[in-house]
């Protein structure tokens, strides 16, 4: 069997590797009354479009919300793709049989890794992997630096993969590596973010990720239904140019909107690679500022989970 005919297999079946995705949106309560301080959020991000992509809210339910939320996927891909969900995707014995025969090489290009939700994402691919009988040549982690993953790209092109895994660091700056492993034949198969410029099908075979649109909502229904529709929060988010957490971004600021009641007072954006160190940083800033203009109040603190893997492409 050749590349080819396996690439035909794999888009017929957009992916069968499909992981949930990085959490990276914390919110939590400020007390009644504080400073406003709001920044834009990520580059790139449109609240105006996502206040579009909602189920419907009443202010004086978000349990109904959190309902319909089951009902569907509501991200949508990097160039308006609808989602596949993972559970549609299955390889027939006859296809699985096929792919074996190839004895396919392939490497996973992690924009950075060494903690639990990397270390699950390399385990799932190469259990699948295994599965489907092709060789893991190569694993390795760019701690977040576009260069690094540049310079990653070109060592493992080195290796003749048949296939790579990755999630770019840099949609921008990473982008004419992958053009090179295209030129090569390689096969690519992205998880959470695609370079700049290239087209599902085309360039690369799909991007695997969690509904992270969805995610963004169900952080804010959650929030909201807590504090009963009133109160001030504070939102410390991904700031970069990484297409999913943008996602989680406009997925909460458009629901929260919905809520009259409820004001963000203070946003902080968090760059990585290490998240938790600026996150509780970020967080006690918050807290202390509250606290240095009135009495401090409860604080409850909501973290975006892991939803249904989707597939775009």
């Amino acid at each position: 069997m050749q590349l080819q005919e396996f690439a035909g297999v794999a888009r017929r079946h957009q992916r069968t590797m499909a992981l949930p995705t990085i959490l990276l949106l914390l919110v939590l309560v400020l007390s009644a009354c504080g400073i406003q301080e709001q920044t834009g959020g990520p580059p790139g991000t449109n609240n105006e479009t996502a206040s579009s992509n909602l189920p419907p809210i009443d202010p004086n339910n978000p349990q109904a919300a959190l309902s319909a939320l089951q009902q569907r996927v509501y991200s949508v891909g990097p160039h308006g793709e609808s989602a596949t969900p993972a559970s549609q995707v299955q390889l027939t014995p006859q296809e699985l049989q096929k792919i074996r025969g190839m004895n396919a090489t392939a490497a996973i290009v992690l924009h950075y890794g060494g903690n639990d939700w990397s270390n699950a994402q390399v385990d799932g691919l190469k259990h699948q992997f295994a599965a489907m009988g092709i060789k893991v040549i190569a694993v390795t982690d760019a701690s977040n630096d576009p260069n690094r993953q540049v310079s990653d790209i070109e060592t493992v092109l080195n290796k003749k993969p048949n296939i790579i895994v990755s999630i770019p660091t840099d949609p921008v700056a990473t982008a004419s590596a992958y053009k090179k492993a295209v030129d090569q034949g390689v096969k690519l198969v992205f998880m959470d973010n695609v370079p700049s410029g290239f087209k599902a099908g085309t360039d690369y075979v799909s991007v695997v990720s969690a509904d992270n649109f969805g995610n963004g909502v169900t952080a804010a229904l959650l929030m909201a239904k807590k504090l009963n529709g009133k109160g001030k929060i504070g939102l410390i988010y991904h700031a970069a140019d990484f297409f999913v957490t943008k996602q989680r971004y406009e997925g909460f600021k458009a629901t929260i909107a919905k809520f009259p009641g409820i004001q963000i007072v203070s946003e902080k954006g968090v760059p990585g690679p290490d998240y938790t160190t600026p996150a509780e940083t970020a967080a006690s800033a918050m807290m202390s500022r509250q606290k240095a203009s009135c009495l401090p109040h409860e604080t409850t603190v909501v973290r975006m989970s892991p939803s249904r893997p989707v597939i775009w492409g």
